[in-house]
């Protein structure tokens, strides 16, 4: 059987960039809101969908562009020691890239951001195609980014793996299988209701759900 190629979105997936999200979301919220407004309904909503999404939500009188670019701005230059890749992320992209599986990541990240983690990191050596926020016109759950990452590997099919509910629905739209990662427990019924073909809260598992199913 051949293998299915692989795709990653990537926080909270392969990196765990959350607490770097909620402090600077937190950061926006006090210059020009009150942190009480960024209750945990927000927090919760914040992971997964694209920055520009998300500033127009919360701060419709500012300029989504400018927002985005104070957020990263402010990201860049304070938090970058909290983002670090997910437990045993490393070792199964390790695994994965000995063993023969195409890889890419799809993310709603600017593609410059993803880039730069990624090779920080170590990543980027483990991955063979990754596709970023401004490379698509439609984001997730539209399956643009994971069809063009299946169509530029070359591959026949393809899993897609995330930690939101978003995330599965654009595999489900691309029409491929699905792993959901309970990154954030808050998240867990959402996952669950998106119907993906494997649940875990652990990325070792992933590996061993690929073993089973295709070696």
């Amino acid at each position: 059987m051949k293998k299915p190629a692989v795709l990653f979105d990537f926080d909270g997936t392969l990196m765990d960039t959350e607490p770097a999200i909620m402090s600077s979301y937190g950061y926006l919220f006090r210059k020009y809101r009150t942190i009480e407004e960024f209750t945990i309904e927000k927090q919760v909503s914040v992971l997964g969908p694209a920055l520009s999404v998300m500033m127009k939500q919360f701060f419709p009188e500012k300029d989504p562009d400018e927002m985005v670019e104070e957020y990263r701005k402010y990201q860049r230059e304070n938090l970058r020691d909290l983002i670090k890749p997910m437990p045993y992320a490393m070792e199964l992209l390790a695994w994965m890239k000995e063993e023969g599986w195409q890889t890419g990541v799809i993310s709603t990240r600017y593609s410059s951001s993803l880039i730069q983690l990624m090779d920080l990191s170590g990543m980027t050596k483990y991955i063979d195609v990754t596709i970023g926020h401004d490379q698509v016109v439609h984001d997730k759950p539209d399956p643009e980014g994971i069809l063009r990452a299946a169509e530029m590997l070359g591959a026949d099919s393809c899993i897609y793996v995330g930690d939101s509910a978003t995330d599965i629905l654009a595999g489900h739209n691309a029409g491929a299988g699905t792993i959901a990662f309970v990154s954030n427990e808050a998240k867990r019924q959402s996952l669950i209701d998106s119907h993906p073909d494997f649940i875990t809260g652990k990325l070792s598992e992933i590996r061993k759900y690929l073993e089973a199913y295709y070696e």
